[in-house]
């Protein structure tokens, strides 16, 4: 089976690899006047650049994810330990508390020390978009959190965004700036459909330092926290692997440490791809969730395809953009008060191709729909595949059959929704559905783009009835 670089845990073996060939003495012996060394120091200099940069990414997103552990426990200590001295954190409106101590207090609004009995407090860290600043002493980062909430018998479900900012402080990377975003915050009963419950303003008992840095207003009003990073097609900095190809006749030693250092450097640029294929994937499902449709028919190839649901195939970003506006409605939120349309990207496995010309990845899709009159969820999975040209990352082709629709009322206990209808909505699709399947309460198992990672099997090809709950005929040609 060929090599595929699918992790970015691959980093730190990478690292190592790296790091014998500078303490192997072997890049002092050369003399600088040397053409082919000098070349091989430039490319052991941008590897050792980019790891750290990788390296950094996976810190912030531990830091994070750390954080949501903490808080979802009430150690309110250990949480305001991973702020700077003179962090801030805004939470909604709220307003916006300065420093370590502050923060501390403020975090202890959310409840006692170490939370109470019937207290329930989970705010899941999900789909990050990490920057990390080429200097590598800054960071910032997009989240996501779903909120699951308890306290006295009564629950809340709730959603919103993290516009973070991080700094590198002699090695140890630290928030210097949380900032979360309130999408919806509502009665559990009830859902975001019929409950939701307005945020919440500044507190008398412990007031902030400043007002809101933004005034806005959760469901049923509608806002788009703005994006600290530019579309990851079109404005990304096109990246191309480096390479060292010195004369015939090289000293064996020479030849073998270009040899290596060529092979080093091919596996640091999949690890960035691998990260790259990440952040193109993440940051659809939040164009979705905010009805940006020009910003994701830029993230295909001119012959890409989607394919959602049971709809068919649209071909290329012109036919994609019409799918959205004519299918979905008009781009942006400002006609959709009450309405939630997140489509929240988990899960993911990517696989780069070993030449890192190609990919493949899975995602889950969490979907949260609909408004006062018709809320639902679900969720789907994705079999994607990426192409890189010209040094940029692109879809080369997104499907997403659904494995679940229901009503939030009732829920999938009580009822599901089918989409598989090719012609339940325009506009026609260029082609017909990849497979007419079943969802919920029958199933679909989407086919797998990789093996099993331990035996190496191949799964079974999916049977499109296999639940067999209710006849094809029933989903087909209505």
């Amino acid at each position: 089976m060929p090599m595929i670089i699918s992790s970015r845990r691959a980093v730190a073996a990478v690292a190592l690899a790296f790091g014998c060939i500078f303490a192997s003495g072997a890049l002092a012996a050369k003399p600088d006047s040397d053409r082919e060394f000098a070349e091989l120091q430039a490319l052991a200099s941008h590897a050792e650049h980019d790891l750290t940069v990788l390296k950094s990414h996976d810190a912030i997103e531990n830091l994070q994810a750390a954080y949501g552990y903490y808080i979802d426990k009430g150690h309110w200590d250990e949480a305001a330990a991973l702020f700077t001295d003179d962090a801030t954190y805004e939470y909604g409106q709220q307003g916006v508390y300065v420093g370590r101590d502050h923060i501390r207090k403020a975090l202890g609004l959310f409840g006692p020390d170490g939370l109470k009995q019937g207290q329930l407090n989970d705010y899941p860290m999900l789909q990050p978009i990490i920057d990390v600043a080429p200097d590598n002493m800054t960071a910032k980062a997009r989240w996501r959190s779903d909120s699951f909430l308890a306290d006295g018998g009564k629950g809340e479900i709730g959603e919103g965004e993290y516009e973070n900012e991080y700094v590198n402080d002699h090695g140890t990377w630290k928030i210097s700036k949380l900032h979360f975003y309130e999408t919806f915050f509502a009665d559990y009963d009830l859902g975001w459909g019929a409950g939701p419950i307005p945020m919440s303003g500044p507190s008398a008992a412990l007031p902030p330092d400043r007002p809101p840095s933004e005034v806005y207003q959760s469901l049923p009003s509608v806002y788009t926290p703005a994006y600290h990073y530019g579309n990851p097609v079109t404005t990304v900095t096109p990246s191309f692997e480096a390479h060292v190809s010195g004369p015939a006749g090289l000293p064996a030693d020479l030849a073998a440490l270009q040899t290596n250092a060529n092979t080093l450097a091919h596996k640091v640029e999949l690890l960035k791809d691998h990260a790259q294929i990440e952040k193109l994937q993440r940051a659809y499902g939040y164009y979705v969730d905010k009805a940006q449709w020009p910003d994701i028919s830029q993230l295909f190839a001119e012959n890409g395809t989607y394919e959602i649901g049971g709809r068919g195939v649209f071909i290329g970003p012109k036919r994609v953009l019409e799918y959205l506006v004519v299918g979905l409605g008009p781009i942006g939120m400002s006609t959709r008060e009450g309405v939630v349309i997140n489509h929240q990207q988990f899960q993911g496995i990517v696989d780069v191709a070993p030449d890192g010309k190609t990919a493949k990845g899975r995602w889950t899709a969490f979907v949260m729909g609909g408004g006062p009159h018709a809320a639902g969820w679900g969720d789907c999975y994705y079999e994607n595949t990426y192409i890189k040209e010209n040094g940029v990352w692109k879809a080369r082709s997104i499907r997403g059959p659904f494995n679940m629709y229901a009503p939030y009322k009732g829920g999938w206990k009580d009822s599901a929704t089918p989409n598989t209808r090719p012609d339940s909505f325009p506009p026609p699709p260029d082609l017909p559905p990849t497979t007419a399947y079943l969802t919920y309460p029958s199933f679909y198992a989407t086919p797998f783009h990789y093996p099993n990672p331990v035996t190496g099997k191949a799964a079974p090809p999916p049977n499109p009835a296999a639940g067999g709950v209710a006849p094809m005929s029933a989903y087909i040609g209505k």
